[in-house]
């Protein structure tokens, strides 16, 4: 959790944060709209670093993977963050 608070901020991390959210959290980094982003990702919520900015993505967990989605009602961009299924993909 320190760590957290280090990297994104204490106004970004601390509603994220329970011990069940801890045990389903990962870290997940890759790029959107052309711009690097890593994300911690918790069960309801993702805290993102978008280039130098901060976003909060609502998290959706379906069984064909992990998905985040912009709090920003104006963009409807779905990124896939995790995958579903036998081979580990």
């Amino acid at each position: 959790m320190r760590y957290t608070i280090a990297e994104y901020g204490e106004k970004y991390a601390e509603p994220l944060i329970s011990e069940y959210a801890l045990r389903r959290a990962f870290w997940w980094d890759g790029e959107w709209r052309g711009k690097p982003m890593s994300c911690f990702v918790t069960e309801k919520k993702a805290v993102c670093k978008v280039g130098d900015k901060m976003a909060t993505f609502y998290v959706f967990d379906t069984p064909y993977g992990v998905y985040l989605r912009p709090e920003i009602k104006l963009v409807d961009d779905w990124i896939k963050v995790a995958h579903r299924g036998d081979d580990g993909s």
